[in-house]
């Protein structure tokens, strides 16, 4: 009877000893498929790290890009390139309207410079408007939408005629006619616009995103200020 205990016991320990070999083995077959990637992992393992990477990239990307070291480059770059795209566009509309019969690639090299003029002059208002009226408080959006109206608009309209009329070589003359017949149809549109816009971009958006939101919300305003802008001035000259 002893023995049979003995043998009993010499039986189990056997067995429990086998099953934590097989465990441990298990487990270093596990971690060495993690480490190395091996079998069906592979490709899931290396296509998740390269997705982490890219994110991480593109984190650090945004991150450079709109922190107060490189937000004015960033802010003349979105503006630079929406106003050619507006170009752009309007071009195409004209071309299959009938208007114009080929693109013109100066005319939209110009628009993409004046967005240029456009977009210094809108990120450091922007900059002086939220330092000078800090806040987000009705009273407060409501002043910043006022002034912004009343001052950067006309600023903004004119020096966007004045930078193509001196890309054009227009003289001092031609340009401030050119103003007079053409930048209050610019001016009557910002009003049907960008109060409510301008609500949501002081209510909500943080200072360094304004000249992002005003961009994509100014992409249609694009295409508008480019056919204000290239159709022909009906002011008569005098001889």
């Amino acid at each position: 009877m002893q023995s049979l205990r003995c043998q009993a016991r010499i039986l189990f320990s056997t067995v429990a000893s086998s099953g934590r070999l097989i465990r441990l083995n298990l487990l270093r077959n596990v971690a060495t498929d993690s480490g190395t990637g091996t079998g069906s992992g592979t490709g899931s393992g290396s296509g998740f790290r390269s997705r982490a990477k890219l994110m991480q990239k593109l984190r650090e990307w945004h991150a450079r890009a709109f922190s107060n070291r490189f937000l004015l480059f960033t802010n003349v770059g979105i503006s630079l390139t929406l106003s050619c795209l507006g170009d752009v566009m309007e071009q195409h509309l004209e071309i299959y309207s009938g208007e114009i019969e080929r693109f013109d690639s100066l005319r939209t090299s110009h628009m993409a410079t004046s967005g240029v003029t456009v977009g210094i002059i809108c990120h450091f208002w922007y900059k002086m408007l939220d330092k000078r009226i800090p806040g987000r408080s009705m009273r407060v959006v409501a002043k910043k939408i006022v002034l912004d109206q009343l001052i950067c608009s006309p600023v903004y309209i004119s020096v966007f005629f004045v930078t193509l009329g001196l890309l054009e070589q227009k003289d001092k003359h031609e340009v401030w006619d050119e103003i007079k017949d053409k930048a209050w149809k610019l001016y009557a549109a910002e009003w049907t616009v960008w109060p409510a816009a301008q609500f949501i971009n002081f209510y909500w958006i943080p200072t360094h995103y304004r000249i992002f939101y005003d961009n994509i919300i100014s992409l249609g305003y694009d295409v508008l200020t480019s056919k204000v802008k290239h159709t022909k001035s009906h002011i008569k000259k005098i001889p």
